[in-house]
């Protein structure tokens, strides 16, 4: 697919078009973490920048996915290299250079740029179709959340109607019953009290737990 080989892009950016490197050079690393070039300042600032901007914009799984960021890097220094000779008239070193050779040359890495870009789903309609994926996913998540926090409350409901037909049942009996009576059933204002407090209130919290438990990882997912 590339019209340049790594060490010919290497060779390109480390020397003008008279063969005079630039003072001072700045040697640059990749997003693979691997030193490519060394150039002169303005475009060191320039590329690490750029690989700033497409790390923070992109996701990259695998190491040949930054092997190719590296490689599309490369070539759109070339471009922006070659773009500056362009508006200035003359090159890095204030050295007239041939025009159409350079813009010929130009086109060329930038008609590369495109096609690394799309392989790499960097472009508009790669952007757009992500887009509307991530706006589908994120719609899906949301209506199932939502499935579920429905299914949770008629739990709670359920546990909620459960506990009280109990707690009815205690405080009928206890109204029922006299002192000894209340003793033998276990029905006394205290005891259930107590019975509140040591099972009714546990196990409905135990369904609410449970679901903000689940709640909190919702949120991580999906903010």
């Amino acid at each position: 697919m590339s019209d340049f080989t790594d060490e010919e892009l290497a060779e390109l950016l480390e020397e003008d078009e008279e063969g005079v490197f630039e003072p001072e050079l700045i040697t640059v690393k990749g997003a693979s973490g691997v030193e490519l070039f060394e150039i002169y300042q303005q475009e060191a600032e320039w590329f690490e920048a750029n690989l700033k901007k497409y790390l923070e914009e992109y996701r990259f799984d695998n190491v040949s996915d930054l092997q190719d960021l590296d490689r599309l890097l490369g070539l759109e220094l070339l471009s922006y290299r070659y773009a500056h000779w362009m508006i200035r008239g003359v090159d890095y070193d204030g050295l007239a250079f041939d025009e159409k050779s350079v813009r010929d040359h130009k086109d060329k890495i930038d008609k590369e740029i495109r096609l690394i870009k799309s392989h790499m789903g960097m472009n508009r309609k790669s952007r757009v179709e992500s887009e509307q994926q991530s706006v589908s996913e994120y719609l899906s998540e949301l209506l199932r959340r939502a499935k579920e926090f429905g299914i949770h409350r008629d739990k709670q409901i359920a546990k909620a109607l459960d506990l009280m037909g109990e707690l009815k049942k205690l405080v009928g009996l206890h109204d029922r019953t006299d002192e000894e009576e209340r003793t033998l059933l276990g029905v006394h204002a205290d005891q259930i009290i107590d019975w509140i407090r040591t099972v009714a209130i546990p196990e409905y919290d135990a369904i609410d737990d449970a679901f903000r438990k689940n709640q909190r990882l919702w949120i991580k997912k999906v903010g």
